[in-house]
């Protein structure tokens, strides 16, 4: 039987710092872009709590390190080790804050949101099996909200045990992974997902996911719409 403690002991840093350093790159990423997008974060984040920006800043100078590193210059790839050593230690402050707010709200489900992976002891606890949503992609609709300018609904397909739900917009064709942003939070509910003022007459790329317990899902199809 899980305890209290085990509750909101969840993440599983230590698989974390056994990634090679493109799959840390997307989870650096990915994690940076989850704390931006949480009121509950940086509702009173202390300053001396790293945030989203840290993490991309980290990851700005590890890629730019990298290209040396990969080449084979040995001073690059120690001063890049370097940087994701106090990557890793930032981290760790930022999943303990966040960690601080579930137990005060007690509520170990906050946790779920970070997009980082979770230890096997609760992907293998049977209490937990029939609440982790499989990794079941989601279709996506996109719609302009009648009456209502610079404005535009998404709907998908929900699945089940699934959420919270995080959306990435891409203003013009996607090129890269760089070219998507998260526009806000995460949704309980992906059966409309009302995003506002963004440009009129500008063609929008829309793309949706689950971020559960067992982390992050695949993303959906992307759907495109141009804002009127």
């Amino acid at each position: 039987m899980e305890t209290e403690r085990e509750k909101y002991n969840i993440v599983d840093t230590s698989a974390i710092r056994k990634m090679a350093f493109p799959e840390y790159y997307l989870t650096v990423d990915g994690f940076a872009s989850t704390l931006n997008a949480s009121d509950i974060f940086n509702a009173n984040r202390p300053p001396f709590v790293p945030g989203g920006d840290t993490f991309l800043q980290h990851l700005a100078v590890m890629k730019e390190l990298g290209v040396g590193a990969e080449r084979g210059d040995s001073l690059l790839r120690e001063q890049r080790q370097n940087e994701r050593n106090r990557a890793d230690l930032n981290m760790d402050a930022s999943i303990s804050y966040m960690k601080i707010i579930a137990i005060h709200k007690q509520d170990p489900s906050i946790l779920y949101t970070l997009g980082l992976p979770f230890k096997d002891t609760l992907r293998n606890n049977t209490s937990h099996k029939s609440v982790i949503p499989e990794a079941i992609p989601i279709e996506a609709e996109v719609k302009t909200l009648k009456g209502e300018s610079g404005a535009i609904a998404i709907s998908c397909t929900h699945v089940r045990n699934g959420g919270p739900y995080l959306v990435n917009l891409c203003q013009g064709k996607p090129v890269s992974e760089d070219s998507w942003y998260n526009p806000g939070g995460h949704y309980s509910s992906c059966k409309e997902i009302v995003l506002r003022s963004l440009q009129r007459a500008s063609e929008y790329y829309a793309r949706v996911r689950t971020d559960g317990p067992n982390g992050p899902g695949p993303w959906s199809n992307v759907v495109s719409i141009v804002v009127i």
